[in-house]
């Protein structure tokens, strides 16, 4: 497994953990959780875009 798909996993676990939560939290934790899921949300896409990136640079022949 790769970090794009273990950044997928802890995702979408997170996002299950706030539907259908294994334990009662309490507001702090929610909000925590709410702020963790943005912040994982933003390294995928950052990650995402970063990667194309790099491909597209690695890619793209220059005669200069």
């Amino acid at each position: 497994m790769d970090f794009k798909e273990y950044l997928q996993q802890a995702i979408e676990d997170n996002r299950l953990e706030m539907l259908i939560p294994s334990r009662e939290h309490s507001e702090e934790e929610v909000l925590w959780m709410r702020g963790y899921q943005q912040a994982l949300e933003d390294m995928f896409e950052d990650y995402t875009d970063d990667l194309d990136t790099i491909k597209r640079e690695k890619y793209t022949f220059s005669l200069n």
